[in-house]
């Protein structure tokens, strides 16, 4: 049966079906730029490597629709090891002037089909819109993972309020990655959804990619106690915050601040001119801390899995 735009009449077999191959990373990273552009959400989505993962290397599906040359939209799924669990990711994006036609409905039915029946499944998406929203929940998925995406423009200095505790800094090594992860613990330990990662796991989570930047990640020292920590790492898109944390009882003493308004001063003598971050949509107290540097809400990244496998939210 024919998928019809209602409002147009035209058929989505008008467009050229295919799988996916590295020749269409140029066409892959346009589609992401117009909706980045149009949405909001994750600054680096449209980069090379991120891509690259996404719908190339080690995929098990992908299933792209094109018009003559150009990507209008694309879908893809690879399998992630979360602990003991084996899941299936799937990601896709449609080009915003080809919404409401159906066209992320059948690629998002495709590659669910696709899955195994066996294996648990999740959606990722970089930029969260009302009608992603209610095709996922039309296919029996919960929002399980919200996260809101702030940018700051680096042209200026942000405001420094007054100042806070007398801290010091130390930049992530080797020999210091231990205690960040001491801090990491200690800082989100109560969060909803801690994962509870051994420190192995999350120093290789926090550290082990090519963008991260060693002296954008600082420790906060107060006394002799480590207090807080930043993480951060570089994009095409400017410079990113990965996350930063403050241990219970040192908080209300503008640590958080120091760590940020440092580290954006190293991201602006370094020629960035925007950076950005994540914050949970459950933490408030954060977010208006960013608000309170300048930071702004520049759209929303989500993960759903279906109702029977919602888990609790993580947190960032």
């Amino acid at each position: 049966m024919l998928t019809r735009d209602t409002a147009t009449g035209e058929s989505l077999t008008l467009l050229n079906w295919r799988g996916l191959n590295a020749s269409d990373l140029p066409g892959l990273m346009e589609l992401y730029a117009r909706a980045l552009a149009d949405d909001g959400g994750q600054p680096f989505a449209g980069d090379d490597w991120l891509l690259r993962s996404w719908y190339i290397n080690d995929v098990e599906f992908s299933l792209a629709a094109a018009d003559g040359d150009r990507l209008v939209g694309a879908c893809a799924w690879r399998y992630l090891n979360t602990g003991s669990e084996r899941r299936a990711v799937i990601v896709g994006q449609v080009a915003p002037g080809w919404r409401r036609r159906g066209l992320g409905t059948r690629l998002l039915d495709s590659a669910m089909t696709a899955v195994p029946a066996t294996v648990p499944v999740r959606v990722d998406t970089e930029s969260l819109t009302a009608g992603a929203d209610a095709l996922y929940h039309s296919r029996g998925l919960t929002c399980v993972f919200e996260e809101e995406v702030m940018t700051i423009s680096l042209a200026d200095a942000p405001p420094r309020g007054s100042a806070g505790a007398d801290v010091t800094l130390t930049e992530w090594s080797g020999p210091a990655a231990a205690r960040f992860f001491a801090v990491y613990e200690a800082s989100f330990r109560a969060r909803p959804g801690f994962p509870n990662w051994p420190a192995e796991e999350w120093i290789s989570w926090i550290s082990d990619d090519q963008d991260f930047r060693p002296d954008w990640s600082l420790l906060a020292t107060l006394g002799d106690e480590d207090v807080g920590f930043i993480a951060s790492a570089a994009s095409a898109a400017g410079g990113f915050i990965e996350q930063v944390g403050v241990v219970p009882w040192a908080r209300g003493q503008s640590i958080a601040s120091t760590l940020i308004t440092e580290v954006l001063d190293r991201m602006r003598a370094h020629g960035e001119a925007r950076a950005a971050l994540n914050v949970n949509v459950n933490n408030p107290g954060a977010m208006r801390v960013y608000r309170r540097l300048g930071f702004g809400p520049a759209g929303r990244r989500a993960r759903y899995e279906p109702a029977r496998l919602t888990a609790p939210w993580q947190p960032r």
